[in-house]
């Protein structure tokens, strides 16, 4: 089965657009969380219209359950296995302050385990 220019790839039901997007958006919210520049305002109003990009992106309407957090969840799994991508950082407030961790340390921790 071949995919349709700009249609869901086969298998995934995301359309490449929108893998770019949450992929784009990944990557700027990991260099605000885990090394902000000094004034990341900028970084900041580009994260919230990919935001919105992505929450109002046409592939919802398509798709019986529409746009649901398991839904952009699933899509946040598919985008950092894909070519280009990478893990989201889990930040935690540790001592009033906001730390970026990569995912597999911020399951360790839960579990209670260095």
């Amino acid at each position: 089965m071949r995919a349709e220019p700009g249609g869901p790839r086969p298998g995934t039901g995301f359309p490449d657009d929108l893998v770019a997007l949450e992929q784009q958006w990944t990557r700027i919210f990991n260099r605000l969380a885990g090394d902000p520049p000094a004034d990341g305002h900028e970084m900041r109003r580009e994260l919230l219209g990919l935001s919105l990009r992505l929450d109002a992106h046409p592939h919802w309407a398509t798709t019986e359950a529409g746009w649901s957090r398991a839904a952009r969840r699933a899509l946040q799994h598919y985008a950092s296995a894909a070519p280009g991508g990478e893990e989201q950082l889990v930040t935690r407030c540790v001592d009033g302050r906001i730390i970026a961790v990569p995912p597999g340390e911020a399951a360790s921790r839960r579990r209670g385990t260095p």
